[in-house]
């Protein structure tokens, strides 16, 4: 019985060492998703066929990683058809007789190559060889073994194919240095980086930049900070070819952006003690790169340098925060040193899907104390990361509201707002862009009706007053919802004096009530709807014509692009669109509109034996009195404290 187990015994394991020998090296590469570059290498250079016959050999397989780590542009060099004899000839280099086990090897050893060069075993345990660990040994194949490694064998005085592309387009061409590349086209570097040279760059990978740590490099990036960039860039760029083979440890080179680089190290390169070369060497049409591990900071080098207030400033996508925070006592904590803040920071597109209106209305003089309410519940008292938050939380703001935290990959504020880039540094705290304007519990706006958003806008002081003198207060406070186009007062200052002071006569009032009733109509009409053709009638009776967009000298693009005014009656222009009110919206403009047939004309009339001067209201061919003309004036200017 024990005679026949182990019968049984030998059987299997004859059988498993018999398995494992079924597939020859070509195989195997074939079957190993991280040999896949190899595999293609293989068959480019027709070894696939040597390595399914007979042996034994012995292949030490470079993984993906491995070419990868070639550095940028090299194997895709290597494996273009004109360079066959290079990709071969390095191939070769990697493919031993025999089956070297790598139990069987003693260190010191040399193993001779198909090349014809030889590879040395630096150590068994762990098994090292040209100084390169090997990751998996001894896998065996029918005809042979394979051992795998994460890095490329170049034999002794290899040269690498002549380079086709230059440092930017070496950049470019691999995924691990997108942040770079994004860099160099911001930093508006390319150019120069193009230029002949030659020129050497260090170039850091993207890990190396996520590296500087939260929110470094995502805020280089950005439009503030474009001079720092180039500063740091411009550091990683030397004249020359500095290649390691002729570059000795302890010289300085000077960078392009006036510091000094010092290699401390040639083989493998470091530079400054801290940044190490991944892929050494990597040949361009106009230089030379080194993919480092690390960025290089130049010394004495500040960052970040700038406040909130500034980041806002200088961020073409946050304008219209800028503008708010402009006439806001929010602008003078985030230009402060004294605090350190966290401001999320809503972008123009927020403000715009508050929708027609919002944004503006709220940018009003008459909305100060709306506008500060709603500025400060974006601003923490204290600085806080992304790694500082805490999912289903809530923080304070400084309007005393709290703000929920709903989630913090990706970091989401009261459940709509996503932090679009976070964890941007300033002197004086931290900015998240977010895509969507946070409002406190509770907040409601528009809180002014028409008379009420006048009150509050001195440009309407005028048309408030005219208002007032043709007792239609009460009218403009009414329900509504109305759409007043407001004349400004300048608009009113443009009209004869004589005839604003006859408008403001008590027997005209009957005649003002008419002229501001013709710049109320029924409904709200948003900018959106005025930039169309149309006709419109007013609460007076009488129709305002809308000019369309394309008879005002602008086509297709140009039009979306400088959006111009609302021009009505001919030359009436809309100055501020949309200004909302509980009641409605206004439109200001900077003419006082009259009902169709009626005129104002000013000037001398001595029929009556004075020299006053008097002002005719002409309506429908009428002649009316200076009592008519005062109150077209009062009409007009309460008209323009409609449109606050």
């Amino acid at each position: 019985m024990v005679v026949l187990f182990r019968s049984f015994l030998l059987f299997i394991l004859l059988v498993l060492c018999d398995s494992q020998g079924q597939t020859t090296i070509t195989g195997i590469l074939a079957a190993s998703p991280d040999l896949a570059t190899l595999y293609t290498a293989v068959r480019l250079a027709n070894l696939n066929f040597v390595l399914e016959g007979v042996g034994p050999f012995t292949m030490f397989a470079p993984t993906d990683v491995a070419f990868r780590l070639l550095g940028p542009g090299i194997t895709a060099s290597l494996t273009r058809p004109e360079n066959t004899a290079f990709l071969t000839q390095v191939l070769q280099y990697h493919v031993c007789y025999g089956n070297t086990l790598s139990q069987n090897l003693l260190p010191g050893q040399e193993l001779s190559t198909f090349e014809g060069d030889l590879l040395t075993v630096d150590a068994v345990t762990p098994f090292t060889v040209n100084t390169v660990p090997i990751s998996r040994q001894d896998l065996v194949a029918s005809n042979g073994l394979v051992h795998t490694m994460n890095r490329v064998f170049l034999p002794p005085n290899f040269v690498l194919p002549p380079p086709t592309l230059d440092l930017v387009q070496l950049v470019a061409s691999e995924d691990y240095l997108s942040i770079l590349h994004q860099a160099i086209q911001l930093a508006e570097l390319e150019s120069a980086l193009k230029a002949s040279g030659p020129l050497t760059v260090f170039v850091p990978t993207d890990e190396a930049f996520t590296n500087l740590g939260p929110g470094i490099a995502t805020s280089l990036l950005l439009p503030p900070n474009k001079n720092k960039l180039q500063e740091v860039l411009l550091h990683h760029v030397v004249t020359g070819s500095q290649s390691t083979t002729v570059l000795p440890a302890g010289v300085n080179l000077q960078a392009l952006g006036g510091g000094t680089l010092l290699v401390t190290q040639n083989d493998p390169l470091k530079i400054d003690s801290r940044s190490s070369a991944i892929s050494p060497n990597v040949p361009a049409t106009n230089g030379l790169l080194h993919v480092m591990d690390t960025v290089i900071i130049p010394t004495g080098f500040v960052y970040p340098d700038k406040t909130l207030r500034q980041l806002v400033v200088q961020s073409p996508s946050l304008s219209l925060l800028a503008a708010a925070v402009a006439t806001s006592s929010v602008a003078s904590l985030l230009s402060g040193s004294a605090s350190s803040y966290t401001l999320f920071a809503p972008t123009n597109e927020a403000f715009h899907q508050l929708g027609i209106g919002v944004a503006s209305s709220l940018l009003m003089p008459a909305n100060q104390d709306k506008l500060a309410q709603v500025l400060r519940y974006h601003v923490l008292q204290e600085r806080f990361l992304r790694a500082d938050f805490t999912a289903n939380t809530a923080v304070q703001t400084l309007e005393q509201g709290l703000l929920k935290i709903s989630s913090v990959s990706p970091l989401t504020v009261d459940d709509t707002a996503t932090v679009q880039t976070v964890d941007i540094p300033a002197t004086n705290g931290v900015m998240h862009i977010i895509n969507r304007v946070l409002l406190p519990p509770g907040f409601r706006f528009p809180d002014k009706d028409v008379v009420q958003l006048a009150d509050s806008t001195a440009s309407l002081s005028t048309f408030n007053a005219l208002v007032a003198l043709a007792g239609l207060r009460g009218d403009f406070t009414a329900e509504g919802p109305y759409t007043v186009f407001a004349p400004t007062d300048s608009a009113f200052a443009a009209l004869d004096r004589a005839t604003l002071e006859a408008l403001r006569q008590s027997e005209n009032r009957d005649l003002l009530q008419r002229v501001l009733r013709y710049h109320v109509v029924s409904g709200r009409a948003d900018s959106t709807l005025l930039r169309y053709g149309r006709d419109i009638q007013t609460i007076e009776g009488g129709m305002i014509s809308v000019t369309p967009w394309t008879e005002l000298g602008w086509q297709g693009v140009a039009y979306q692009r400088f959006q111009p005014p609302v021009t009505l009656n001919t030359d009436v222009q809309v100055s501020t669109e949309d200004a909302l009110a509980t009641n409605g919206i206004v439109h200001f403009v900077n003419k006082v509109l009259l009902p169709p047939g009626m005129e104002i004309t000013a000037g001398a009339d001595r029929t009556d034996g004075d020299n006053d001067d008097v002002v005719r209201v002409v309506a429908s061919g009428a002649t009316c009195s200076m009592n008519f003309a005062n109150l077209l004036a009062g009409v007009i200017a309460m008209l323009s404290l409609a449109f606050l």
